[in-house]
Formats: structure tokens, C-alpha cells, sequence
């Protein structure tokens, strides 16, 4: 939009009318909120709930109209609902065959889809711990408005994808290539020393591809912001991840930003400047390798594990992080440092591989952010503050280089935990959606906006 004012000069107002106006950040207008539950589990450990923790990939998610939420309700059962979209109501699927007795907040749910077939798959109740898994008949997600919508549709819970132990596995997340593939990465090991290693899900059987990130040689562990596919060139997309390594099980001993990608599903590793490093199986990435660190955050910095990561659509990889400002002394005590620990957006230029980094003012505390992207590559960021218990909503503009960071929304002081967005809805769809609990744990609300601008 052109400017015209008319009480400047003559020669600068004609300067300022061929300039195009400031862009401005995305704006969010409420659309709706519905209940997922008031049942939901209300255990409260590590901070958080097991019910909405940043790790869980994904908790709510989108596929061919539908969404899908998981939670655990209060007697330890795994819920699974749908609806759906825009505006239909939620179905529950409740799964009685097991029952958890944790009240650990790191034994999430976590959802996966396979576009191959259809499949609805579900990794719970693990930290560091046996694998629990169930997947569903083919076509449920394919087909929903057709399929049954019932426990029957969902076989036994198992405690292995392959012949291989999975013994003392955590942090189970899903990611799908645009060819129909689902894959699983996940943890083996301990906090402090541990391995992340990759699974495949092809013509209804899962296969093992191997150890890809070796934290356990060094004696430390990689926690992932994130692993995903950019859709840049669905005829040869790249898988990204991300990370920060821990020493010891002592969270203040989190420091810096690692990155690698793939060309091949997983099979072989790339650094930054695109050089092959690593083959999973036989010689993985080493989890603090200086030539994968791209961005240096030293330890004692209040350094959160696993916040969150998203690629947009021109393939750029974006990670949200919160840490201490720069000019905040190290701090040993954790929880001590988290009390002034910044939202911080790091983002990988695709072109000049160079990475950047913009301090924002937001204050989370002991809470954890979510990044996802629209499809206009603006970002918002969900996250919580859990002294005040309140949410908001910030968002950024591509045009402006992710710069303008404004909060949108601030609720009032009801919410805890993670919130998780359903960056597929946002992406295709252009709504905001996500996942948040209510202080207490048993309510559990689904907010949903319309987005605009950028």
C-alpha cells in the first residue's frame, strides 16, 4: 500500500509513496475453544503434566480433514479423539486393554499417521523404560468418515516394531516423508547417556535402519528440538534435525545447537555445509561433534531441552529455543536460571547455509514453546509462562526476516504445561490450533484462530 501525507515536503513525500508499507506481523482473531476433556490426568512432575510436554511429536495433528488429540484421562487409560473439520465435535476413542500406573510427565502420547495406508499409530507411556506401541487397521485416517471408530480397530499394545529390544527407550517421535513413508525416531538410553535411533514403517511393517546419533561414546545425550521433512522438492526432500547435547542428567549441563540432514531417509548424514559425515547403523553422527555445532550456547545458561523446531516451505529450518539473555550471568542452579530464560528464534539461511539468531523478550519459566509456520512462511510460537499460568501467542513475519516478534494474545492465568500446535492445520489450512492444558491437568482445551497479515 502506498503512503501519501500530506503536510511533508513535496520531494519526500513522493520518496515515502513508492516505498511499500512496514510489514507487519501476523495478526490472530479467536474462532473457537472446545473441550478435549475434564478428565484429563492431573499428576504434575518435572513442571508439567503428561499430558501437553513440547516433546510429544505430534499430540494434536491433521490429516485429510480430520484432527486427531490424544491425552491420558485420570484413571490411566490412552484416549484418542477426532473431529471433524472445521467444526464438527470431538469423537473419543477410549483404550481400556491397558492402564498406566505413572504420574512421570515425560510418558506422552505421541501420534503418528502413515500416509501409505492410513494407519493411525501411538507411542506411550515410556521414559527410559519398555516401549509401548499400538497401531490401527489400515484406512482409519485414510477413510475416516467410513472406518470404525471403535477399539476394535486398534490392535494389542506391543512392547517392540522389530526383532530388536526396545527395553529402555524415551522420547518416541513420528515424521512422515512425502512418498507415504513413516518413520520413528527415538531415544535409547539414559539422560546424560544415551543414542537416538531410526525405524521405518513400509507395506505394514516396521524395520529397524539403525543407530543415526551416538551421544553414548562421549557419555552424554542428544535431545532433538525436532525431526522433519521440508516439502521444497517432494521428489527429493530433506530431513532435518536438530539438537542440544547434555553432559549429565543435570540439565544445566545442556549446551548448543547441533544440525545435520539427509538426502536418503535417514541412511546417510550431511553437516551443515553439506558434506556426508555420518551412515546410521554402522557410523552414526557423534551427538557434540564440533563440525555439527552451529550455534554455541555454553552450559550453565539455563538451556532447555527439546523446545521445538519447524521447516518452512522455501526449506528453512527454524528452532526455538529459550535460554538466558546474553548479558545474564552463568547460572549453575537450573530452575534458578529458567526464572529469566528468553524465548530465542535460530534459523538456517537455506541459500548461504549461515545461521541467525533473534532474542525475543518472552518469559516462559520452567515452560517449553512450540514453532510452526503458515504458508506464507510467517512463524507463531505458542508457549506458556508457568509462574503467571498464562499462554500467549506470538507471531513474526517472513517479510520483515523474522524480526517483529509481537504477542498476539495473552489468556488469563489458567493454563500449564506445553501447549502443542497442529502445525499441519496451520500450514494447509491456515488455522491456528493447538493443544492446552488448564492449571490442575483435568481440563484440556482446544483453542483455535483465524490467522492474517504477514
Amino acid at each position: 500500500m502506498k503512503r501519501f501525507i500530506p503536510w511533508l515536503p513535496a520531494a519526500l513525500a513522493a520518496v515515502l509513496a513508492a516505498v511499500p508499507a512496514a510489514a507487519a506481523a501476523p495478526a490472530v482473531v479467536p474462532a473457537s475453544t472446545t473441550v478435549l476433556t475434564t478428565s484429563g490426568r492431573t499428576a504434575l512432575t518435572y513442571t508439567g503434566y503428561m499430558n501437553g510436554e513440547s516433546f510429544q511429536q505430534d499430540g494434536i495433528v491433521t490429516v485429510n480433514g480430520w484432527q486427531y488429540s490424544a491425552f491420558w484421562d485420570q484413571a490411566g487409560y490412552v484416549n484418542l479423539s477426532r473431529r471433524r473439520l472445521p467444526s464438527g465435535a470431538w469423537s473419543n476413542l477410549r483404550l481400556t486393554d491397558y492402564v498406566t500406573t505413572s504420574t512421570d510427565s515425560h510418558n506422552t502420547i505421541s501420534i503418528g499417521i502413515a500416509p501409505s495406508d492410513g494407519t493411525i499409530h501411538l507411542a506411550f507411556d515410556t521414559h527410559s523404560s519398555q516401549f509401548r506401541y499400538r497401531r490401527s487397521i489400515a484406512g482409519l485416517a485414510s477413510a475416516p468418515a467410513s472406518a470404525v471408530w471403535s477399539m476394535s480397530s486398534f490392535g494389542t499394545v506391543q512392547t517392540k516394531l522389530t526383532g530388536t529390544s526396545m527395553d529402555v527407550v524415551t522420547y518416541p517421535q513420528f515424521f512422515a516423508h512425502p512418498d507415504g513413508t513413516l518413520q520413528l525416531a527415538i531415544r535409547t538410553g539414559y539422560s546424560g547417556t544415551g543414542d537416538e535411533v531410526l525405524y521405518e514403517y513400509r507395506s505394514g511393517a516396521w524395520s529397524y535402519l539403525g543407530e543415526f546419533l551416538d551421544g553414548t561414546t562421549a557419555g552424554n545425550n542428544a535431545y532433538l528440538f525436532g525431526i522433519e521433512y521440508d516439502d521444497v522438492d517432494p521428489a527429493a526432500p530433506l530431513l532435518h534435525v536438530t539438537w542440544t547435547v547434555r553432559e549429565t542428567s543435570n540439565a544445566s549441563t545442556n549446551h548448543d545447537i547441533f544440525y545435520a540432514y539427509s538426502k536418503d531417509k535417514g541412511r546417510t548424514w550431511r553437516n551443515n555445509a553439506g558434506t556426508v559425515v555420518a551412515t546410521t547403523g554402522s557410523t552414526p553422527l557423534a551427538s557434540n561433534a564440533a563440525g555439527l555445532r552451529v550455534w554455541g550456547i555454553g552450559q550453565n545458561r539455563g538451556l532447555i531441552n527439546q523446545e521445538s523446531q519447524v521447516v518452512d516451505a522455501a526449506g528453512i529450518v527454524h528452532v526455538l529455543a529459550s535460554h538466558l539473555p546474553a548479558s545474564a550471568a552463568d547460572n549453575t542452579d537450573f530452575t534458578a536460571a529458567r526464572e529469566s530464560a528468553v524465548l530465542v528464534h535460530y534459523w538456517r539461511d537455506k541459500a548461504s547455509k549461515v545461521w541467525h539468531q533473534t532474542y525475543t523478550p518472552f518469559l516462559e519459566r520452567s515452560a517449553r514453546g512450540d514453532i510452526a509456520v503458515d504458508a506464507r512462511d510467517n512463524l507463531y510460537v505458542v508457549s506458556g509462562d508457568s509462574s503467571t499460568r498464562k499462554l500467549h501467542i506470538q507471531t513474526a513475519s517472513k517479510a520483515s526476516g523474522w524480526t517483529d516478534w509481537v504477542i498476539r494474545y495473552t489468556s488469563t492465568a489458567i493454563y500449564y504445561s506445553d501447549p502443542l500446535i497442529d502445525h499441519q492445520r496451520l500450514r494447509t489450512l491456515g488455522t491456528l490450533s493447538f493443544f492446552a492444558p488448564r492449571h490442575g491437568g483435568s481440563q484440556i482445551d482446544v483453542q483455535d484462530w483465524t490467522v492474517s497479515g504477514g
